[in-house]
């Protein structure tokens, strides 16, 4: 599965999702990530609040393989939130979407659809996560979309926050439609150092059911660089898979190899913009 579509396609797309969401009533990011950026602070019990962003990147990567011919993407999401007070957290709604090439004729865009609740009941410490993600596809061709059971929780180290754990676990039901399962577990860490920047490294290995399925060992380690509600994030990827085993995963005989990715993104609140006068 890999995914392709030039700049304005793909900003026009990022624009008709966060239409669709805002006349219907969340990088981050794909919820999956080992994500060094910091999660938006949540909002106070009962209140609504908004969170979105932009980024672009010179490589869709998701679980070490490239999903849109190892080429720039444009990616956006929205977050609405509503705080439901100090032990259950918050609840969220996400929409996520990017631009995606498996190949020729399976160019399109990807849009994820995640809800769940971040609650607060293992203190001040813990970030967890837990909740339910969608993958669409558009055209429908381009892949056939399924879902994701998952749980992940951020730990901090200290009162100051400089080191940060993260376990995830994600499991779907029906992978790709086949009527298989599959598991993805990933682990990592995260250490802020001089001023606003911060090194961290995780891995993560994709178990299948299915007897056939190429399973995969996936690892990671980056810089990020964070100013306001700037974030500057460089990281390299590579995963276990060879070529031949990476075209059914990817669409592409070097969707696996080894890669160094580049992204800029912007996240904001809608509170935050409200207390500066927007």
């Amino acid at each position: 599965m890999t995914r392709h579509y030039n700049c304005w396609a793909g900003l026009l797309q990022v624009a008709a999702v966060a239409m669709t969401l805002l006349w219907a009533s969340s990088a981050t990011a794909r919820e999956d990530e080992i994500e060094a950026a910091p999660a938006p602070p949540p909002p106070a019990a009962g209140k609504f609040d908004m969170a979105f962003g932009v980024a672009g990147t010179t490589d869709y990567v998701s679980r070490g393989i490239t999903l849109d011919d190892s080429s720039p993407a444009i990616q956006g999401y929205v977050e609405p939130s509503y705080g439901l007070g100090p032990v259950l957290g918050d609840a969220f709604v996400n929409i996520w979407s990017s631009n995606v090439d498996f190949g020729d004729d399976f160019q399109g865009a990807e849009i994820d659809i995640a809800g769940g609740i971040k609650p607060k009941f293992l203190g001040p410490n813990w970030s967890p996560n837990i909740g339910y993600v969608h993958y669409f596809y558009a055209p429908e061709h381009v892949s056939p979309d399924y879902g994701e059971i998952y749980a992940k929780t951020d730990y901090e180290l200290g009162k100051d926050a400089k080191y940060t754990l993260q376990g995830l676990i994600f499991f779907a039901p029906d992978f790709d439609q086949t009527g298989k399962t599959a598991t993805w577990i990933a682990g990592g860490g995260k250490v802020a150092f001089w001023k606003n920047f911060a090194a961290y490294a995780g891995v993560g290995y994709q178990f299948f059911e299915d007897p056939h399925a190429f399973e995969q060992l996936a690892w990671t380690a980056g810089v990020s660089y964070f100013w306001k509600s700037l974030t500057f994030d460089v990281r390299y990827w590579d995963t276990n898979l060879s070529g031949n085993k990476c075209v059914v995963m990817s669409g592409f005989a070097d969707g696996c190899d080894a890669r160094v990715v580049g992204t800029i993104s912007v996240d904001t609140t809608w509170s935050a913009l409200r207390n500066r006068g927007f």
